[in-house]
């Protein structure tokens, strides 16, 4: 009997020691930035992707770097959905608002949908490094239909700690930086008028 009940006493420290795991949603609000005034025309149609993940990050857990070829997934800490997926929402708001178009288009869209400028996305690299920098690396295109208009890489390092609240903070700014580039090189292709519908 006392056996059991001291089984049952470890049972029970050890499931009030269980962290409750927590879940995380990225935004694109990078306030140190300011939109372009450059005009931008609010019924142009901008497509948002695809937007492509390395497999290491295609997982729900957040990833964080230990050493330079080692790498350690939180299981207590996850995405609140599939990273592509928060990614392409949390863009796609920054980037309308930024711009003040009526329509983003999130990949895929219908065939018959007229886009005016699509928006490609590569992400190289995203997640915690080990030397306390939340990273952001991608190669980033638009297009106008088949025809490449710029072709861009994208590098954000920011100081994070390692507490996971902090690291997302860090790695949504980075994003609304990258979202900050778009925005910049779209207004001037709009300006220039390359690759307006007729």
């Amino acid at each position: 009997m006392t056996y059991f009940f001291l089984v049952f006493a470890l049972l029970l420290n050890g499931c009030a020691g269980n962290t409750p795991m927590q879940f995380y949603m990225l935004n694109a609000d990078d306030p140190s930035s300011d939109a372009s005034s450059l005009p931008f025309d609010k019924h142009l149609v901008v497509g948002l992707g695809p937007i492509h993940l390395p497999d290491y990050l295609n997982r729900p857990q957040i990833v964080v770097e230990v050493s330079k070829n080692q790498y350690s997934l939180d299981e207590h800490h996850r995405w609140a959905e599939r990273l592509d997926q928060n990614i392409g929402r949390a863009l796609a708001r920054s980037l309308a608002g930024r711009l003040g178009v009526e329509q983003i288009v999130r990949h895929p869209w219908s065939q018959k949908q007229h886009i005016d400028y699509q928006v490609g996305i590569d992400i190289l690299a995203f997640h915690q490094s080990a030397d306390g920098q939340s990273r952001l690396q991608a190669q980033w295109q638009i297009k106008n239909q088949e025809q490449l208009l710029r072709s861009k890489q994208f590098d954000c390092s920011l100081a994070s700690t390692d507490d996971p609240d902090a690291i997302v903070t860090a790695q949504s700014a980075c994003l609304g930086r990258l979202s900050m580039e778009i925005v910049v090189e779209l207004r001037q292709l709009a300006n220039a008028g390359v690759g307006n519908r007729e």
